[in-house]
């Protein structure tokens, strides 16, 4: 049982990326899931599978990895009126850590009294990285899920189930 006290819907979208995929036709969570079986098995990978939803955690996912940037989440798949719907929540600490050293870098140009600029150059470069982060992260997830779960991905002679 989560602590509600820890339920800060407008603070966790810093490092959370949530969303969702029409699948286009229906496919059972396990199929759907054994499409998405080579994103998981990856080094220091670990996920479970409960009826229709995968909850993962990485250590140290190694740089390859699709998704790396992404240390813990869940996966459910639910049937929809157009066929199947992939609904994701994922987090990440490295959206995480961008968003907080701008900050950290702020306070260290304000208790130097001189030569500020590089603190101020390095707050820049983290706001930035976060920004763009926060725009492309979300975009490039969606878009390793679709091409792993979309039609072309069909085992040989198997059809879209419509």
């Amino acid at each position: 049982m989560e602590n509600p006290c820890v339920n800060v819907p407008f603070i966790d979208r810093i490092w959370r990326v949530r969303g969702s995929l029409a699948l286009g036709f229906r496919q059972s969570p396990a199929d759907a899931f054994a499409r998405l079986d080579q994103l998981f098995q990856t080094s220091g990978t670990s996920y479970q599978i409960d009826d229709d939803t995968l909850t993962f955690t990485k250590k140290d996912p190694i740089a390859q990895d699709k998704m790396a940037t992404f240390n813990r989440g869940t996966l459910r798949v639910v049937d929809d009126t157009d066929g199947g719907l992939l609904l994701y929540d994922l987090s990440s600490p490295t959206l995480q850590f961008c968003f907080a050293l701008p900050f950290l870098f702020l306070g260290i140009a304000w208790l130097l009294k001189e030569s500020r600029n590089p603190a101020f150059v390095f707050a820049g470069i983290f706001a930035t990285l976060y920004v763009v982060g926060r725009i492309l992260e979300p975009w490039l997830i969606r878009s390793v899920f679709r091409k792993n779960l979309g039609p072309d991905h069909l085992p040989a002679g198997e059809a879209p189930q419509v």
